[in-house]
């Protein structure tokens, strides 16, 4: 108090001035961290085409499995259908087929020699 005034301080010019330094400085420090950053190495772009070919491929895969039906070749009758729709389809399928005997044919497991002395000690199944 001198001369019988008040002095007052203004904060304004100086607080603005505060605030442009800092972002002065962190706008610097973004700039100086961005060249200093190591550029992305052969085996890491690799690695990065990688996961998106996987990505891609696991996309392409989810879509076939669980998307809607939709033709193949509609001259040959080919469907894509989703797998649980086709698992449905041949679980009732082999629920309404008849029981019956296979139709494979295997052959002899026994060496040439020993085919005869097989067929004679294996007892006949009588039908």
């Amino acid at each position: 108090m001198s001369n019988g005034r008040l002095k007052t301080v203004s904060f304004g010019p100086s607080f603005l001035g505060g605030i442009l330094l800092f972002c002065g400085f962190a706008v610097l420090a973004w700039v100086v961290f961005k060249l200093a950053a190591p550029a992305p190495s052969y085996d890491e772009s690799r690695g990065d085409a990688r996961i998106a070919k996987v990505a891609a491929i696991n996309a392409e895969a989810q879509t076939k499995l669980y998307g809607p039906p939709q033709w193949i070749d509609q001259a040959k009758g080919t469907v894509q259908l989703p797998i649980d729709t086709a698992m449905d389809l041949v679980i009732n399928d082999y629920q309404h087929k008849a029981v019956q005997a296979s139709q494979v044919k295997v052959e002899n497991p026994y060496p040439a020699g020993l085919q005869s002395a097989a067929a004679s000690s294996s007892p006949e199944v009588k039908k």
